[in-house]
């Protein structure tokens, strides 16, 4: 194998773990000098030390990044094309979607949601928008006090505020 084709695909195997370690911080993901997030060097750091020494060994890196490759190559023939590279990324997305759900609504912690958790979310919100405690909504329950852009009136290029 040519060596720019070496350095390409390890460029490429960088990135996409890269990529992959970013969206997977979360707010409040480790310390403060991230906004609250962790480092991608420190989070990926963890998840590649699969012996916990507190360091990556190439073996450790090689075999993280392989990993990504084995369950993006759909098809296993030892290739991952544009469509199995969009499909992967898309599941990873969902999967994130659907973990941010699952902890936003599970209220007893087991990582799961019941319908009783989801009334419970959902009676808290009909709560908060129903301003006068009356047990219904009514319009101005539900407009903004403060309507900012879409309260505005559409302005005509011409300098009149019609």
């Amino acid at each position: 194998m040519k060596t720019t084709t070496k350095l390409a695909l390890a460029f490429t195997t960088m990135a996409a773990f890269a990529g992959q370690a970013h969206a997977e911080m979360g707010p409040g993901d480790g310390d403060r000098r991230h906004g609250g997030r962790m480092g991608f060097n420190q989070i990926s750091l963890e998840k590649m030390d699969t012996d916990k020494t507190g360091d990556v060994t190439f073996e450790e890196f090689k075999k993280a990044a392989g990993e990504r490759f084995v369950l993006a190559d759909a098809n296993k023939d030892g290739k991952v094309t544009v469509e199995e590279m969009a499909v992967a990324i898309e599941k990873a997305r969902a999967e994130r979607m659907a973990k941010r759900m699952i902890e936003r609504f599970d209220v007893n912690g087991d990582g799961s949601i019941t319908q009783a958790e989801i009334d419970t979310n959902q009676q808290e919100r009909y709560a908060l928008l129903d301003k006068n405690d009356d047990g219904k909504l009514i319009k101005d329950e539900l407009e903004p006090k403060n309507k900012g852009w879409f309260g505005r009136k559409h302005h005509s290029g011409n300098g009149n505020n019609n």
